[in-house]
């Protein structure tokens, strides 16, 4: 159990002294899934698995264990290509009952970093890209139902929520692993072998640069060279390995559960239509029509615009995208040349040594522009489409597709037995303490049987002193306030009133009403009406 180990000892070196915590990891081993990409006119979609991974963080109160905060994270693995998606996170809102001091940082945004870090340490491979990629959107609950009637759960507004994901994801970016020198980092976390750089990026429809930078943690907007690796208002959609920016707009963007571009992407594929045949492309071949490509969206700059049009991002409330990318330095080293290898190229390449079934893309013309009696490729379905070339392929395919084994910190369960385990999740209730108390139990000893394990997670008991710095008991900083750091005014805010000068009410400062003015220090002052502005009634005789 030695990854066990290996987890429990970071969260224990960042978590607050003597505060007690259960940690329950659940996953599924790597299965078949359905292609996050669409494939080009003409091609197969690429050969892609998928292996869920769940944490539950619980606490001990009364002799009871309540769950306090999940997070599930679903890891995508492709040809040159790997992605953690993070599906979904939430709070019970009783962190509280653990009495931590109001200096202590967040311990739900210490652990999200940690195990998301924790999974890029695992799955982090010489030669393969990985991305870390989700959106916030701010709901009352997502994991927990009726946890909003719990008076003790803080709900993020849509822009608190977009920040709190953005420090959540900033110690992990300098090398795959927490920052030695961020607070929420792990002392005595085991280096890497594998260097890679790390860059971070942003999106929020309808939001312009500035408004877009305004989302990074404040220490990295003040020190350049923490901000050169977050982009705001732009995406690495075109920059991903195996992805050439040549391909449709369509086969750039993934499509993730319950995601809203992943929506749109679905009706925009409703505008695809059967090529025109041959004879009718020949008449005209500047104006003929675009295979696999959308009529109204012609790029992804548009793309995003139009998504700020959407329900979902309309409504009021903002939703952002981000993304984390790590590339390895071997494939730095390769300069642009690691997104411009279509898939069916790496298809030909290896799987032609060992296949002599022969029903591959053909090896001539451009993968992204195939000839027009090819049909263009519907829109996703189920998980038999992506297999319907060859079971020969298939495999051979899949022997060229590295899949990291799940590491024993897991409980490992089989796909449906984890489906049933999170319908019932959500069928549970967690609106007050003692119904959550119960929830808790029935959650945690059911998926203790479904494993065939009566005892099942472990103890983790926090080391880290606090020495009078953090981002606030409830785990949301003051806006505009580092850790440690006072927030002090600049002596430019700061007037004081001359002694002896009379105030003509002409420079008067915003928002104190008009016509008014302040007397005294300031301190319990009186608003009085300038003396310019007293008229006095004249007299009607």
């Amino acid at each position: 159990m030695a990854e066990r180990s290996s987890l429990k000892t970071k969260l224990a070196a960042s978590l607050p002294r003597n505060h007690h915590f259960i940690i329950h990891h659940l996953a599924t081993p790597p299965t078949s899934s359905p292609a996050i990409y669409s494939a080009p006119p003409g091609e197969i979609p690429e050969k892609t698995t998928c292996e869920s991974h769940f944490l539950s963080v619980a606490i001990h109160h009364n002799d009871r264990q309540i769950q306090v905060f999940a997070l599930e994270i679903l890891i995508y693995d492709t040809h040159h290509l790997t992605t953690l998606f993070v599906s979904k996170a939430d709070s019970t809102g009783y962190i509280h009952l653990l009495n931590l001091p109001k200096a202590t940082p967040s311990p739900l945004k210490t652990i999200s970093s940690i195990f998301i870090a924790h999974l890029i340490e695992h799955h982090q491979q010489k030669g393969r890209q990985l991305v870390v990629s989700l959106f916030a959107r701010a709901q009352d609950q997502y994991l927990f139902p009726g946890s909003i009637e719990n008076s003790g759960k803080h709900v993020l507004d849509d822009r608190g929520l977009i920040k709190w994901w953005c420090r959540v994801l900033e110690p992990v970016l300098p090398s795959g692993n927490p920052d030695p020198q961020s607070p929420d980092s792990s002392p005595g976390r085991k280096k890497k072998t594998t260097k890679s750089t790390a860059k971070a990026y942003l999106r929020v429809p309808s939001c312009d640069l500035h408004e877009t930078r305004s989302f990074f943690p404040p220490h990295v907007r003040r020190t350049p060279s923490l901000l050169a690796k977050w982009h705001p208002n732009r995406d690495p959609l075109r920059d991903l390995a195996g992805r050439s920016p040549t391909l449709p707009e369509r086969c750039l963007i993934p499509r993730f559960p319950d995601d809203p571009k992943s929506r749109f992407v679905e009706e925009l594929d409703e505008e695809l239509t059967e090529p025109p045949p041959e004879s009718q492309t020949q008449k005209s071949p500047s104006k003929g029509k675009r295979p696999g490509r959308w009529k109204s969206v012609r790029s992804l700059e548009q793309f995003w615009e139009l998504m700020a049009f959407r329900q979902e991002c309309s409504s009021g409330r903002l939703v952002g995208f981000l993304w984390a990318v790590f590339t390895p330095s071997d494939m730095e080293d390769q300069g642009s040349g690691i997104g411009q290898v279509p898939f069916a190229e790496r298809v030909k390449r290896k799987p032609q040594k060992t296949d002599s079934a022969g029903t591959l893309a053909p090896t001539g013309g451009a993968p992204s522009t195939p000839p027009a009696e090819h049909p263009v490729d519907p829109p996703r379905s189920d998980a038999g489409h992506q297999g319907s070339s060859s079971e020969t392929n298939e495999r051979t395919l899949e022997a060229h597709t590295p899949r990291p084994p799940v590491k024993p910190s897991a409980l490992v369960l089989p796909a449906k037995h984890y489906a049933r385990i999170n319908r019932l999740l959500l069928s549970l209730d967690y609106a007050n303490l003692d119904i959550a108390a119960e929830s808790s139990k029935r959650w945690i000893e059911d998926v203790g049987m479904c494993a065939g394990k009566e005892d099942w997670g472990f103890d983790v008991v926090g080391e880290k002193e606090i020495v009078g710095n953090g981002d606030g008991y409830g785990g949301e900083a003051a806006e505009g306030k580092e850790v440690g750091e006072a927030n002090v005014l600049g002596m430019g805010l700061v007037r004081k009133k001359k002694r002896g000068v009379e105030d003509d009410g002409a420079s008067l400062a915003a928002g104190t009403g008009a016509g008014s003015k302040e007397v005294g220090d300031g301190s319990g002052g009186v608003n009085v009406l300038a003396t310019g502005l007293l008229r006095k009634k004249p007299k009607v005789k």
